[in-house]
């Protein structure tokens, strides 16, 4: 397990350093984002862990990251740099990515440690909630991609915005845990009914 969190970390290390090297150049940056969503999505087909619920995670997220950025950005709370839009359109992109990532870790742990308590899965959650979004943040935010105007900070990033991204993913986490079981979708992360017979390639 220690392997998988920290090649994921390194993973989301050079992603924050991609996104505040190349910032500026926001188009460019929203299509690689892009196709690698794609390849994501591409990359749970072929290793036969794909679900529509997956998708829809990823799409809900970004969709409520763009929401947050142009709530914050409209109230002055932050300001994007180097951009002529409110907010940079690689956004959408940027907060999709940031649960498949979670949703990877999860799937290769889940799958390596089937037997994990259900009080140890959540707790795993909710600390890549509190830790990743966070991390990648820092990142970026000390490249120069944006600044919060919010005080109390660790390295660029608020408390308060800390508490907002953990809240945001871990919520996601559980509604999409809810709406798998209620509409019945086998998932390996959000119903895992299946995951003693799901063969997965760790191969990201």
């Amino acid at each position: 397990m220690k392997k998988i969190l920290i090649l994921s970390t390194l993973k989301l290390i050079i992603g924050g350093i991609i996104i505040g090297v190349f910032h500026q150049y926001d188009l460019i940056l929203a299509i690689v984002l892009g196709l690698k969503i794609i390849h994501s999505i591409y990359s749970s087909v072929k290793n036969n862990t794909y679900s529509p619920i997956f998708v829809a995670g990823l799409v809900f997220t970004g969709l409520m990251g763009v929401l947050v950025e142009h709530l914050g950005t409209t109230y002055n709370h932050w300001e994007y740099h180097d951009v002529t839009s409110q907010v940079p359109r690689w956004l959408f992109f940027g907060w999709a990515g940031a649960f498949v990532l979670m949703y990877r870790i999860e799937v290769q742990i889940y799958t390596q440690f089937p037997n994990l308590s259900k009080a140890s899965r959540n707790s795993l959650i909710l600390l890549m909630a509190l830790f990743f979004p966070a991390l990648g943040e820092m990142i970026a935010i000390n490249l120069g991609t944006w600044t919060y105007f919010w005080p109390y900070q660790l390295f660029g990033v608020p408390f308060l915005a800390i508490v907002g991204l953990t809240f945001i993913h871990y919520f996601t986490h559980v509604a999409f845990s809810f709406i798998s079981k209620k509409l019945g979708i086998n998932d390996v992360v959000f119903n895992p009914t299946q995951l003693s017979i799901i063969n997965i390639e760790n191969k990201h």
